[in-house]
């Protein structure tokens, strides 16, 4: 999936960069946990807001963790399901959650190749 950032030319005028392949850094592990088929492309950074694709393959997993800030994940595309601490949700892209601070959640019985659009941002509340 391309992405395309528009920046601002030194005159002012809109500027987009496209990024036809975006390259994923492979993920064996998150915090000291083991993790399969998953590759995290880091879009943008501006202060403490992250833009990020992030690719789980058929067969992989996204351990249990949560972010101290807000989380909007859109499923691009894809099949799984969604683990929480009492439960799990199945999904199938495109959908869209939305983690509030804190929250425990995993990626887990991925049926098919999933991408995620992954925007994680200050919380303001």
């Amino acid at each position: 999936m391309r992405t395309i950032t528009i920046t601002l030319s030194p005159e002012g005028e809109p500027m987009p960069v496209m990024n036809v392949e975006p390259e994923f850094a492979p993920v064996p592990e998150w915090e000291g946990r083991p993790m399969t088929g998953v590759g995290i492309h880091q879009i943008d950074t501006r202060g403490e807001i992250e833009l990020q694709l992030v690719r789980i393959a058929a067969g992989g997993n996204f351990v249990m963790h949560a972010s101290p800030k807000l989380a909007f994940c859109h499923v691009v595309r894809g099949a799984g399901t969604m683990g929480l601490p009492g439960g799990a949700v199945a999904y199938r892209g495109p959908e869209t959650f939305v983690f509030h601070p804190g929250t425990l959640h995993d990626w887990h019985d991925v049926t098919e190749d999933t991408l995620l659009a992954v925007a994680i941002v200050p919380d303001q509340s």
